[in-house]
């Protein structure tokens, strides 16, 4: 136990250092951090898909920069690991409104896809490239179809970072923002979600 709280200093450490140092903006009340214990991952799954620290800073311009801190470097080319992974998923989930559930897209259509989150950023990896989209699933509240749209992202070691510039337009008081990482056993649609690592708490949107 104490290596593990050793190594989890550490990582934070590291991690912590290269936020403050990122590109964007320095830490400030623009920008909220949540940490997560190293090797709590499901499947076996390997540190790159473990979640150490993530992080939303709301920029001058009003959009938003979203970094997320693995246990381990990121591959170039990831293996996925274990058979029947179509995807691999690096995910942020902001619920604007705790009084709705949107049910389909990037989720099943069924009742089992009805999830809370009202906006969706994932950098995901297929096997063959990395692509990063944000998913605007309130359309789906009316009868309509989920917004995709691709947005600009990096991966340097075990950081992954999105400019999410201004896609999600306003956000409301007390919308909230937590991070998981999805393992894809079936296609991105279906109940193939499998939950890797997430962080077991909501932090309010900057």
């Amino acid at each position: 136990m104490l290596k593990r709280l050793d190594v989890k200093k550490a990582l934070l450490g590291v991690a912590v250092a290269v936020l403050a140092s990122g590109g964007a903006q320095p830490v400030s009340a623009q920008t909220r951090t949540i940490s997560d214990p190293v090797g709590d991952v499901r499947f076996n799954a390997p540190p790159f898909q473990d979640i150490v620290i993530a992080q939303v800073t709301k920029t001058e311009r009003g959009g938003f920069r979203l970094v997320m801190g693995m246990g381990g470097p990121v591959p170039g080319a990831p293996p996925r690991p274990r058979p029947g992974v179509n995807e691999i998923w690096w995910v942020w989930g902001f619920d604007l409104d705790s009084t709705t559930f949107p049910r389909g897209y990037p989720f099943t259509p069924t009742p089992a896809g009805e999830v809370r989150v009202e906006f969706v950023v994932y950098v995901g990896w297929d096997g063959t490239e990395f692509a990063a989209n944000a998913i605007d699933r309130r359309p789906l509240l009316t009868g309509g179809e989920a917004i995709i749209t691709p947005v600009p992202f990096s991966i340097n070691g075990t950081m992954v970072e999105v400019d999410l510039g201004t896609v999600m337009g306003d956000v409301p008081p007390g919308a909230v923002w937590n991070v998981v990482t999805f393992d894809w056993s079936g296609p991105v649609g279906s109940e193939g979600a499998n939950v890797v690592d997430g962080v077991d708490h909501l932090e309010v949107v900057p």
